[in-house]
């Protein structure tokens, strides 16, 4: 069973404001949009912001397994079918948990361990044995390599 509201809670200064809104809205955006507005004219323009979703679970449809099967290339039976949504939507679940993860106090970076300015730069390098790598491939038409064809339109 899904919560039917979501609780946005705003501090302003000492007095936090609490607003409920029915979950007609076509998406959270919109939702927190609507609500952040109604906050701001209720108290004005300097509102600290903290969003909690207290649903039970992912608003997201349960999944097409057939589908999902069908874009991922694979054949399943309608019973192998039944027995994976559960855990499908378990993992869209899982997911959906990111939601609630607070980074606003969390500085933008490309991956953890680098720091900004440590990219190191992009130059090309020609290989000192360019003959040997080019007998070694089957099939080369100057300047392309030419490969199989991995992809079916349909």
């Amino acid at each position: 069973m899904e919560v039917s509201f979501r609780s946005l809670i705003k501090k302003w200064e000492a007095e936090p404001l609490v607003l409920l809104a029915p979950q007609a809205f076509l998406s959270q955006r919109s939702l927190l949009n609507h609500l952040y507005h109604q906050a701001l004219r209720q108290k004005g323009n300097s509102l600290r912001v903290g969003v909690r979703d207290y649903s039970v679970h992912s608003s997201l449809e349960r999944p097409n397994v057939a589908h999902l099967a069908q874009t991922a290339r694979i054949s399943l039976s309608p019973q192998e079918a039944e027995e994976f949504a559960p855990k499908i939507q378990q993992v869209v679940d899982w997911f959906g948990q990111l939601q609630d993860v607070d980074l606003q106090s969390i500085e933008p970076s490309i991956r953890a361990d680098t720091e900004a300015g440590s990219v190191r730069e992009d130059s090309p390098v020609t290989f000192d044995n360019r003959e040997a790598i080019i007998a070694a491939i089957p099939s080369y038409e100057e300047p392309y390599i030419k490969v199989p064809k991995v992809l079916k339109q349909e």
